[in-house]
């Protein structure tokens, strides 16, 4: 059995440590404030067939991340990944009954909400400060 060269060896442990350097430093990654804008088409569901697009920039909100969870408006919490109508509401519901949510992983508390929704989140909400 023939003996792999020292080259083969350095390119997979190159290989391994620049995975490695991406896995690190996309989870201590911090982000950074990002807006997004959303049309006021998106805010509801369209009435049968009939759908109106508008370009006035008055018609377009925008949001800034990271969302504040504790203050955020429906609309705002919708502009989330993941997050629709019905999970906004339940997110707002719940803040009402039980209050302010003292960290961002309590979100897995609503319904709806686990683990994997939370994590695809996390860098995009706070909870103020």
């Amino acid at each position: 059995m023939k003996k792999p060269s020292h080259s083969i060896l350095l390119m997979l442990t190159a290989v391994f440590a620049a995975f490695t350097l991406g896995v690190f430093i996309g989870r201590n990654h911090t982000a950074s404030a990002i807006t997004l804008s959303i049309p006021t088409a998106m805010h509801s569901a369209p009435e049968a067939s009939v759908v109106t697009e508008s370009t006035a920039a008055d018609d377009i909100p925008s949001v800034s991340f990271p969302i504040n969870i504790n203050q955020a408006t429906k609309e705002e919490l919708m502009a989330l990944p993941g997050i629709g109508d019905v999970l906004a509401q339940r997110i707002i519901a719940y803040r009402d009954s039980k209050g302010d949510f003292s960290a961002p992983e309590g979100l897995m508390y609503v319904e709806g909400i686990g683990e994997k929704r939370v994590e695809d989140i996390i860098d995009l909400i706070t909870i103020g400060g």
